[in-house]
């Protein structure tokens, strides 16, 4: 499990992490370190010019400065002005050794302290930025400075003390100078990292032993058998065994292999040997020229070569780990997890989808999404998936999708893109399919409650007419429509007749009921689904019309009389009771200088003039009464 989710991952992205410096370790005095990598350093000094003088004063590269640039790079920058102090009178003591003056041991070993000082300080900044040897950027800050500019500034210095002191050619002595370091630099300072990295002793475990120990002996045999002739300049042979063993032995142990090609070309060469003497054509100094440049530029595109073999290496081991990761994830999810090509086809399906809705895999692999969904949702799943391709990153879509005994089950898909692994460009998608059902139901049956809930406070009680808010709300709705489309808008106010003797002589109830039997009389007269008809206060109710004339709606009031006339009303006294209703009509196109409200006052006074020409009748608006009229009424 750790190995499929691990709990840190702070360096997973470095391919040859450099650990932060640290202070000397078990108790030892960080003077006494100072002092033991002076004495390494002096030892190197000392058997570099050693070597120097057994070769006519030509070295192929010198170890010394490399190593020391790769132990100050270990240690906090505190610790470096003690170190390199004991370094530079170790290498003045070699000096020495050598029948050099003072002066001279002095000032040639203070030009190697500048340039192990100069690129130490350049790298000790870069690993602050990167951490990480193998980083692109950082080999090449190595390469310019450890490899080129360090070097070439100490090897100036010696050149210019060498001819102001000896009368040497500045240029002669820069010659011998700048590149047996600049080649030092470039192969010892990764070989003294590689040799203390944690990776590399990992590659000795018994698990790699065999094949790492087989890599660098092979290598080492190559070499032996390539340099140990003097008949052909076959050393560009060794690249396949090299990028063999590069693969194998990974970037850390990539150092050593250098380190072997180089010890045996360096040792035969100079002992008249091998493809480069032979290429050299028996001079010795053009032999180590040709073997410095190419180990140079060995060295050059070795390293960003088995850096790139182990990102690729890292990625497709990444690539697999994470597809585990995937699948575990996948096939133990109680969604339904599906990587599909952009047009809907899927290429993948986890083991939920039997769970969810019956299918086995198989049955859904390499199937269109719309084969099971629902036809009416297909439009829709269409512009989604083409949203996709158009550059939206993400996407959630809600459909039915059928299960396999036939009937839809609501779903709720989470889609991301996936993009090409060259391009870039959107090749597919995954979606996490949930089975959302009882979600859909519940919110259905909520909707379906609060609808309930609101017609309810929008309906008279003991009539189940709507009641006086809906109604307001209604007429507002109508006028404002009405000035849009210039059509009238009719409204007829009802009363009954005498309600208060009802009630009076046969009890609130029997006046309830009374009620209760008017309100379907008033739905056959006002049959449209935009008629209103509500309970307006007491025994009046109001009927608001659309798009109806005043002519029209008094033939729907005089309508109303007829029908509550010819009706017989039981309401529990052991008779049917007759009943009778007064009605005003009213009706107006809207205008902005009336008020809904204006309509009502209208209707109220035609209802008050029917009431007034006897009741039981329907009046309007623009009805006048006489006056002997309504004496004949009042008699």
């Amino acid at each position: 499990m750790r190995e499929l989710f691990p709990l840190s991952a702070s360096e997973s992205d470095f391919l040859w992490p450099l650990p932060a410096p640290k202070p000397p370790r078990g108790g030892l005095p960080s003077f006494v370190e100072a002092l033991q990598v002076g004495v390494l350093f002096g030892a190197l000094c000392a058997l570099g010019r050693l070597f120097v003088h057994e070769t006519h004063h030509i070295a192929a590269f010198w170890p010394a400065d490399g190593v020391l640039l790769a132990l100050l790079l270990r240690r906090p920058v505190r610790y470096w002005p003690r170190i390199l102090l004991f370094a530079w009178l170790a290498d003045a003591i070699s000096v020495l050794a050598r029948g050099g003056t003072i002066s001279m041991g002095l000032i040639l070993a203070g030009c190697n302290m500048v340039e192990v000082m100069l690129a130490g300080v350049v790298l000790w900044r870069g690993l602050r930025a990167y951490r990480d040897v193998a980083s692109p950027r950082f080999m090449m800050l190595f390469v310019a400075a450890a490899g080129l500019a360090a070097p070439a500034l100490s090897g100036l210095l010696a050149a210019t003390y060498h001819s102001l002191a000896f009368g040497d050619p500045v240029a002669t002595i820069f010659r011998h100078w700048f590149p047996s370091h600049a080649f030092g630099m470039m192969l010892m300072t990764p070989l003294t990292l590689a040799l203390m990295d944690p990776a590399l002793q990992k590659r000795f475990s018994r698990r790699h032993i065999l094949r790492t120990l087989g890599a660098f002996l092979s290598m080492l045999a190559f070499c032996l058998v390539i340099f140990d002739q003097n008949r052909y300049a076959a050393f560009f042979g060794l690249v396949p065994l090299l990028m063999i063993a590069m693969n194998q032995v990974r970037i850390a142990g990539t150092a050593i292999l250098c380190f072997e090609f180089v010890a045996v070309a360096s040792l035969f060469t100079l002992h008249q040997h091998g493809p480069f003497w032979l290429m050299g054509e028996g001079d010795l100094a053009k032999a180590v020229l040709l073997l410095q440049c190419s180990g140079f530029l060995m060295v050059l595109w070795i390293f960003p070569l088995a850096a790139t073999m182990d990102r690729q290496r890292k990625l497709r081991v990444g690539y697999a780990l994470g597809m585990r990761r995937y699948r575990l994830l996948a096939d133990n999810s109680r969604d339904i997890v599906v990587v599909a090509t952009l047009e809907g086809r899927r290429i993948y399906v986890s083991p939920a989808v039997e769970d969810v809705l019956g299918w086995r895999q198989e049955e859904w692999l390499n199937h269109d999404a719309t084969d099971t969904m629902h036809p009416h949702d297909i439009p829709a799943f269409q512009r989604m998936l083409k949203g996709l391709t158009q550059g939206i990153d993400r996407s959630s879509f809600r459909y039915r999708t059928r299960h396999r005994k036939g009937h839809y089950v609501w779903v709720e898909a989470s889609m991301r893109v996936l993009p090409d692994e060259v391009t870039g460009e959107p090749d597919g998608f995954v979606a996490s399919v949930r089975d959302i059902s009882e979600r859909v139901e519940a919110a259905q049956k909520l909707e379906e409650a609060h609808r309930m809930l609101q017609q309810q406070a929008q309906r008279d009680g003991l009539t189940q007419l709507s009641n006086r808010g809906y109604f307001d709300e209604a007429l507002e709705r109508e006028w404002r429509r009405g000035r849009r489309t210039g059509n009238p808008v009719a409204l007829l106010m009802v009363d009954l007749d005498h309600f208060k003797q009802i009630n009076d002589s046969y009890g609130h109830r029997a006046g309830d009921q009374c009620l209760r039997h008017l309100a379907p009389l008033l739905r056959e007269v006002a049959k449209r689904p935009s008629d209103v008809i509500a309970r307006y206060g007491g025994e009046e109710f109001a009927l608001l019309l659309p798009d109806v004339s005043l002519d029209a709606a008094m033939m729907l009031a005089e309508l109303l009389c007829i029908k509550v006339r010819e009706a017989e009303f039981d309401i529990g006294i052991g008779r049917p009771l007759p009943l009778r209703v007064s009605v005003g009509v009213a009706a107006e196109i809207p205008d902005k200088q009336n008020r809904a409200d204006h309509l009502v006052e209208m209707a109220d006074r035609a209802l008050y003039t029917a009431k007034q020409l006897g009741r039981d009748r329907a009046a309007h608006g623009n009805q006048e009464i006489s006056s002997a009229h309504l004496m004949e009424h009042m008699q």
